[in-house]
């Protein structure tokens, strides 16, 4: 049996049905890499989604849509009216996590009776109920659910030296408690001083807002004996890790300059040329990373913006140039951020929207393009969603050769670098190459400005003046992206590329 860890994704969906309907592998299971339990089997002609304990295994629906399942013969369907109704890519997320905690293992022994006041298991259900609605801070501003951070701590509260005490009542444990379950995650070889500083951040936080908002019901009545738990430091050993890990990458951040990014996109787009048929890439990964390499996003957020965010004229700037604008919820700041749109921005925009339109009419069933997206995922079985930004670190593999299909690494030559570290090098190059004023980078990557009053000026309604030349300061990022747009444009023309269409 072969097996796959992957993040679940609507490329790994759409390979995984291509295989169900080419029905020549026995058995693949791909496991996904935030939610364990959670797999997606291929079998022959059938691809189906199931949650796996220690113990059990239960099917909860087919991963392959009704269009598809059609083109496999009818005597070699797999049909199981109790679990093969379809489930796209994030009802079957949701029922898997919904199904899992429902099949408790646990022997009735080990079930503690029910008594005044949550247990640790009860606290850390409620807690990651908490973190996946909309709330406020002290402030009144609002905090959008943020996806890494819930995964973030389901991860941490799934750790054994974690959960084994989901049933100890919270009104039994003390610091003395809290001290060993730190001490035992410090001492692993996996997870470490990150597994510790993680659990002490989330169980702090939980334990925190329980006793603020949840008083009677968790029992937490009492001192908060969780905020006098002593604290751990790094090893000498950790710390030398810690250093060598950092100075590794500073070395790849300072190595990778705008000349290697025009080198990439030149590569990228000889490669993209190339393939064809099913081996094309898709228009929202080609111009993502055009996208990307142009605004400097971080992984993943930068492809996340809405056609009606998009303004193709700026009123208060230059001449062909517009603002592009991504909302507060995929931002990490939680703040909307803008940033203005150079010609070249806009042809990126205009040409992705274009061939992704192209592509839609070309395929078996042609369908209209309905998406909210610029960057919208080829994959439409599960819903309205943008590019992944492991779509694009996916495709970044297959031009270094390290994917299926793909043996030939068309970037050799390139150093080492990630989607990320495209920041860094926007950044440098506006504080080394140009003459643009102090703060000026931190502007254009959306880092926070002392001095800025951000808490203020966020609240400024998007059509005042004071929004433009105060809250985003768009005269400043304008300067800086005219310079960085045409460095770009520079050292693409000199790796050999042609204006991309």
């Amino acid at each position: 049996m072969a097996s796959r860890r992957v993040e679940m994704t609507a490329e790994i969906v759409a390979e995984a049905i291509e295989l169900a309907v080419e029905g020549k592998t026995k058995l693949l299971d791909y496991y996904d890499i935030k939610q364990p339990y959670w797999v997606l089997r291929v079998r022959g002609h059938a691809a189906s989604w199931l949650v796996k304990t220690r113990t059990r295994t239960v099917k909860i629906g087919s991963t392959i849509p009704p269009a598809k399942a059609a083109n496999i013969p009818e005597s070699r369907r797999r049909v199981d009216a109790a679990s093969d109704g379809f489930l796209g890519l994030r009802d079957a997320q949701k029922l898997a996590r919904k199904k899992w905690a429902e099949l408790d293992e646990r022997p009735q022994t080990q079930i503690a009776p029910e008594t005044p006041g949550w247990t640790w298991g009860k606290l850390v259900t409620e807690y990651r109920t908490y973190l996946g609605e909309m709330r406020e801070d002290a402030s009144g501003k609002p905090i959008f659910p943020s996806e890494d951070t819930q995964n973030d701590a389901r991860l941490l509260f799934a750790r054994p030296e974690v959960s084994e005490h989901e049933n100890k009542r919270l009104a039994d444990l003390d610091e003395e408690w809290f001290e060993g379950v730190q001490a035992k995650l410090h001492g692993r070889k996996t997870g470490g001083f990150t597994a510790y500083r993680k659990f002490r951040a989330y169980a702090q936080a939980a334990l925190t807002w329980a006793a603020t908002y949840k008083r009677r019901e968790s029992g937490l009545t009492g001192r908060r004996w969780w905020l006098a738990a002593e604290k751990r430091q790094r090893t000498d050993k950790e710390v030398r890790a810690k250093r060598q890990r950092q100075t590794a990458l500073q070395k790849k951040k300072e190595n990778f300059k705008v000349e290697h990014l025009g080198q990439l996109l030149a590569e990228h787009e000889r490669f993209c040329a190339c393939r064809t048929g099913n081996a094309r890439v898709s228009p929202s990964v080609r111009w993502g990373l055009w996208w990307d390499a142009l605004t400097g996003h971080r992984r993943g957020s930068g492809t996340w913006i809405a056609l009606e965010d998009v303004q193709y004229k700026d009123p208060n700037g230059k001449a062909g140039w517009g603002l592009a604008t991504w909302q507060a919820e995929v931002m990490k700041a939680q703040n909307d951020f803008t940033l203005p749109m150079p010609p070249l921005g806009l042809h990126i925009i205009d040409c992705c929207m274009r061939d992704w339109k192209k592509a839609a009419a070309e395929r078996k069933k042609p369908i209209a393009r309905v998406s909210k997206w610029v960057f919208a995922s080829r994959v439409t079985s599960i819903g309205d969603v943008a590019v992944s930004g492991s779509a694009l670190a996916n495709h970044l593999r297959s031009l270094r050769g390290l994917r299926q299909g793909n043996h030939r690494d068309v970037l050799r030559g390139i150093p080492l670098f990630s989607m990320h570290i495209i920041r860094s090098t926007l950044g440098d190059f506006i504080l080394d190459h140009t003459e643009l004023p102090p703060g000026t980078a931190s502007l254009m990557i959306g880092h926070e400005i002392a001095g800025d009053r951000r808490d203020e000026l966020d609240r400024v309604g998007r059509t005042g003046k004071r929004w433009y030349f105060q809250a985003q300061r768009i005269p400043e990022k304008t300067a800086a992206m005219e310079k960085w747009s045409e460095a770009l444009l520079r050292a693409y023309f000199a790796a050999g590329g042609r204006y991309p269409e």
